[in-house]
Formats: structure tokens, C-alpha cells, sequence
């Protein structure tokens, strides 16, 4: 939950989206939603499921993506759709951002790791093209619902720095910042956007990601923000009728002093550029259980070898 910058009173700072000591939370619609289940022709809203308290994406092969901030390290287990799946030793991989540009930090927020056994979960294919503002996509991500209605505050900006105030108020009271306040029930969800900043980096903490980010401005039907704890969900893109895997939802920014755990008018999402790290993600998941990862460990004896030389 550190912010990485803050902009001015008025403006927003960027949050990684899981506290260790909160539950997570799932993406919020502007509908009110329930949003619970796979809408009509999305045939991968199970490949999305819990790790940590936040959420992963199951790729296929018995590979699964998170963000490092929710899995550090390799996970013991990963629920997908109520069944606990166990991870396989020695699978965790961090991406990094090797040949992305200068200036950027080594590793990403970005890690894969293998299950021990075959969920039955169709296979999900990475997009390898980058997406143009406005294109539409679908996020989904698990945990906390948001309340059925609209919150109202009025926001008081104040001269200096996180002196904000924010006044919860009832209509027809003035406002001027409205949202949606969330409960303490968990679930997967699903809501629509349209790609705002096509190419941003974001650091929450966590090493820098190639991004693109989405605006929660109420301009449409189940129009999606995510919130505190929505780290690794699926930004979906249908291209031609099939969908692909474009992002990694893995960071949101938040106005001074906004509430807790709530998606305000005026937030974005920063959702990781994934057609920039399919090469790497393509090679990590292509590769045998067995055989695979005994080449790499040759591979790397090999390396220190040659060091010592």
C-alpha cells in the first residue's frame, strides 16, 4: 500500500493493489453488478482464482501467473473455482524487463509458477500486439464486493500536502466525488473498459512494469475500476472473436486521503503491457515438466562453472 509518488493535494498517488494485512478486493462496477458469473461468450472467467488472498490467472500446461507483490516467493497452493491446486518445487519465475528500454529496473512485478496437476481450465493465449487507446477489454479479478449503491463526499482540497478532506454526504446534499464503498464478501467479478494510456511505465514498489492503464469515469455499462487487493487479475481482449490475455492488473492510483477500499470517480488502473513480456511468458510455459527444468539447471551449473574459471 506505499505510494510511490504524490502529485499535489488534488492529484492521485499509485498504490500496489495488496496489503498483507487486507483481504482482496474484487474489481468494481459502475453498475453495481453482481457481475459474479461468466457474462454470454467469455469462456475464461474460471482461469482467473486466488493465491495469497489476492488473485492469479491460469495460463495452461499447469501454469499460473501473479504479481510478485502478491507471491514473493512460490505459493504453496492456488484455488481455482473452490479446488485447491498444489505448486510444483523450484517452478517460481520473476519476468524481467531485459531489451524493454534504459533506466528500467531489472525485475518486474510479474511471476509464473507450475501446478503440480491440470486444472480443467482451458489453455489462455497471451496477446502479442500491443492495444490502442479506446480498444475495449474485460478485467476480471476476485475478492470483496462493493456496496450495492453510490457513496457521495464532498472533498475539501486543502493548501498543502494530505491535508484533503473528505465528507461523506446524503443526496441532495453538494457533492463533488462519488464512488462505491466495498463489503467484506469476497468473489471473482467481471467489468468492461476502454484502454486510456496505451504505453506507461509504473513502479508501485514492486519493480517497474510496461503498462497500460484504463479511466473510471462512469462513461459506460459495467464500467470496471479495480481496488485494494485486485492485484493479478485478467484484462481480457477479444480480438476477431477470440480472447487473449493483453494485461495484468497489478496497481491503481488513489486521490489524497480517499477513503479506504473504495473506487472513486476519476481513478485508474494500471494493468501490465503483457504483448511486451509474451516472449518470455511463452517460453517459461512451453516448457516440459520434467526435462525443462532439469535443461535449466544445467544450464545454470554450467554458468556458475564458467565463473569460476
Amino acid at each position: 500500500m506505499k505510494p510511490i509518488s504524490t502529485l499535489s493535494c488534488t492529484q492521485l498517488s499509485i498504490l500496489a493493489l495488496l496489503s498483507f494485512t487486507l483481504a482482496a478486493n474484487a474489481v468494481v462496477v459502475s453498475t453495481g453488478g453482481p457481475n459474479n458469473t461468466a457474462p454470454s461468450g467469455q469462456p475464461f472467467f474460471g482461469n482467473v482464482g486466488t493465491v495469497n488472498g489476492a488473485s492469479a490467472i491460469y495460463l495452461g500446461n499447469q501454469w499460473v501467473m501473479s504479481a510478485s507483490h502478491v507471491a514473493s516467493s512460490l505459493p504453496a497452493s492456488v484455488n481455482f473455482g473452490g479446488t485447491t491446486y498444489t505448486t510444483q518445487t523450484g517452478s517460481w519465475q520473476r519476468l524481467t524487463n531485459a531489451g524493454l528500454g534504459s533506466g528500467l529496473s531489472a525485475e518486474t512485478d510479474i511471476v509464473l509458477f507450475r501446478l503440480t496437476t491440470s486444472p480443467s481450465l482451458p489453455s489462455l493465449a497471451i496477446r502479442t500486439a500491443a492495444l490502442s487507446a479506446n480498444d475495449g477489454v474485460m478485467m476480471i479479478g476476485n475478492g470483496k464486493v462493493q456496496e450495492a449503491s453510490l457513496t457521495y463526499w464532498n472533498l475539501i482540497a486543502g493548501p498543502g500536502a494530505n491535508d484533503d478532506v473528505w465528507t461523506e454526504v446524503a443526496l441532495p446534499a453538494a457533492s463533488n466525488r462519488q464512488g462505491f464503498k466495498t463489503t467484506t464478501t469476497n468473489q471473482v467479478r467481471w467489468g468492461t473498459n476502454n484502454v486510456g494510456n496505451p504505453n506507461i511505465t509504473v513502479n508501485a514498489g514492486a519493480g517497474d512494469v510496461r503498462s497500460f492503464s484504463t479511466v473510471y469515469d462512469d462513461g459506460m455499462t459495467n464500467e470496471a475500476q479495480g481496488v485494494l487487493g485486485d492485484s493479478a487479475g485478467a484484462v481480457l481482449f477479444n480480438s476477431g472473436g477470440t480472447w487473449q490475455l493483453a494485461g495484468m492488473i497489478h496497481a491503481i492510483n488513489t486521490f489524497e486521503n480517499q477513503p479506504a477500499v473504495t473506487a472513486i470517480d476519476g481513478q485508474s488502473t494500471f494493468i501490465a503491457n503483457l504483448s511486451l513480456y509474451a516472449p518470455q511468458i511463452n517460453a517459461i510455459i512451453s516448457i516440459p515438466e520434467a526435462s525443462g527444468f532439469l535443461l535449466l539447471s544445467i544450464s545454470t551449473l554450467g554458468a556458475i562453472m564458467r565463473r569460476k574459471r
